[in-house]
């Protein structure tokens, strides 16, 4: 996985106010850039898990990522799953979620 400087402090950053301030399960870089295929126009493909959707709480973080997006010059790109959804619902079986299990890489 390569990343550059500026990727590196944005996806650090993303996770320790996340930690902190929300009650997170996972939270996972795939596509290119956690294959190392990723070029320097690549998005960072961020997925984050939390025990239950919440819709408030998903704007929140949808605020915060876009403030590290504007902070470190990149674009972090995230999808954000309930654990119920993960386990019982029918992302469970989505193609996308299956990706992410198979090439993400916990931060």
């Amino acid at each position: 996985m390569k990343l550059a400087e500026n990727e590196e402090k944005a996806l650090k950053e993303l996770r320790e106010e996340l930690l902190v301030k929300y009650p997170i399960i996972d939270i996972r870089l795939y596509g290119s850039k956690a294959r190392g295929e990723g070029t320097e126009d690549s998005d960072l493909d961020v997925m984050i898990e939390i025990p239950e959707y919440d819709q408030t709480m998903v704007a929140e973080i949808d605020d915060l990522i876009y403030r590290i997006n504007l902070k470190h010059d990149v674009f972090i790109s995230a999808l954000v799953f309930g654990k119920d959804e993960l386990e019982e619902g029918p992302m469970s079986e989505a193609p996308i979620y299956k990706v992410i299990q198979r090439e993400g890489v916990s931060l």
